[in-house]
C-alpha cells in the first residue's frame, strides 16, 4: 500500500471527521426463541460529500494501516451515545448496543477515560453498551494490551465480546486469558450449518462457552434451519439477514417497533 495513498487517507479522514461524514447504521440482534429485538450492533458508514458512499471494507483497511481506527471508533462512540441519548428523550426503545474497538486501543490507556466522559455527557449508563474485540486484534497485539483493555472496560461496568469466533489462531489462549461476557459466532461458522464436521465443531464450541459462563450470540444468521440448529444447541441470540439487515438510525427505530408490536 503506497504511502500516497494513505497520506491521502488520512487528509481525507481528518476533513471527513469535521465535516461528520461518518454515521451509525444498526444491525439488530434477536432473540431467536420469541424474535423479540434485544439491542444492535453498531457498524460505520463513511458518506463522502464528493463520492458518495464508500463501503466499511474499501476505508477501513486504509485507516487501519495509517493509524487512524482508534480516532474512528471514538466518533462512532460519540454518534451512538448521541443516538441512544435521543432516543431515552423520545422515550423509545434503542440499546443496548454493541460497538466494535480497534486493536490500537490496546496501545492506548485513555480509551476507558474517554469513554467515561462521552457517556456522562449524553446520560448513558453501562447496560446501554457493551464493546467487541475481535480476535485477531490480541493476537496483532501479541494478548497482553488487549487482556488490559478488557479488564479495563469490565472494570467500568461494561460487557465485552470477543468478535469473529474462530477466525484466528488463538482462540483458546485467548479465552482462557481474557473473562469475557459474551462470544460471537462468526458468520463463516453459521453459513456451514448442516455439514456433520461444522455442525460438531459449532455444537462444541457452543457448549464450552456455555461452560465458561459466556452469552453467544450469533453472526450471518440467514436461515430457519440455522435459527433451529442455534436454538436447539443453547445458542439463544442472533443477528444477520434472516432479522435485517443493517439500518440508518429511524429505520432502526421503525424496525424495532414494528418488531416489538408485532410479537
Amino acid at each position: 500500500m503506497g504511502t500516497d495513498r494513505l497520506s491521502e487517507t488520512a487528509e481525507r479522514f481528518g476533513e471527513a471527521l469535521k465535516n461528520r461524514e461518518f454515521h451509525v447504521w444498526y444491525q439488530p440482534q434477536v432473540d431467536m426463541r420469541t424474535g423479540v429485538p434485544r439491542g444492535a450492533e453498531a457498524l460505520v458508514r463513511w458518506q463522502r460529500q464528493d463520492s458518495g458512499l464508500v463501503r466499511p471494507d474499501e476505508f477501513i483497511p486504509l485507516l487501519e494501516k495509517a493509524g487512524l481506527t482508534a480516532l474512528l471508533d471514538a466518533e462512532v462512540m460519540r454518534i451512538v451515545c448521541q443516538d441512544i441519548s435521543e432516543s431515552k428523550q423520545r422515550k423509545i426503545p434503542f440499546g443496548p448496543v454493541s460497538v466494535n474497538l480497534s486493536r490500537l486501543h490496546a496501545e492506548r490507556q485513555e480509551t476507558p477515560e474517554r469513554f467515561r466522559r462521552l457517556t456522562e455527557q449524553y446520560g448513558v449508563t453501562r447496560q446501554d453498551l457493551s464493546f467487541e474485540i475481535t480476535e485477531t486484534s490480541a493476537e496483532e497485539n501479541g494478548g497482553e494490551g488487549i487482556i488490559q483493555l478488557a479488564d479495563d472496560l469490565q472494570e467500568e461496568g461494561y460487557r465485552v465480546a470477543m468478535d469473529d469466533y474462530g477466525t484466528g489462531c488463538s482462540t483458546l489462549k485467548l479465552l482462557q486469558e481474557v473473562h469475557f461476557d459474551i462470544l460471537k459466532l462468526d458468520r463463516h461458522f453459521v453459513s456451514r450449518i448442516g455439514d456433520p464436521r461444522a455442525d460438531i465443531i459449532l455444537a462444541s464450541t457452543i457448549t464450552m462457552a456455555g461452560g465458561l459462563g459466556l452469552e453467544v450470540v450469533a453472526e450471518g444468521v440467514e436461515t430457519a434451519e440455522q435459527i433451529c440448529f442455534l436454538v436447539e444447541h443453547q445458542c439463544y441470540f442472533g443477528q444477520g439477514y434472516y432479522f435485517s439487515r443493517p439500518l440508518p438510525k429511524e429505520q432502526y427505530i421503525r424496525w424495532r417497533g414494528a418488531y416489538e408490536t408485532a410479537v
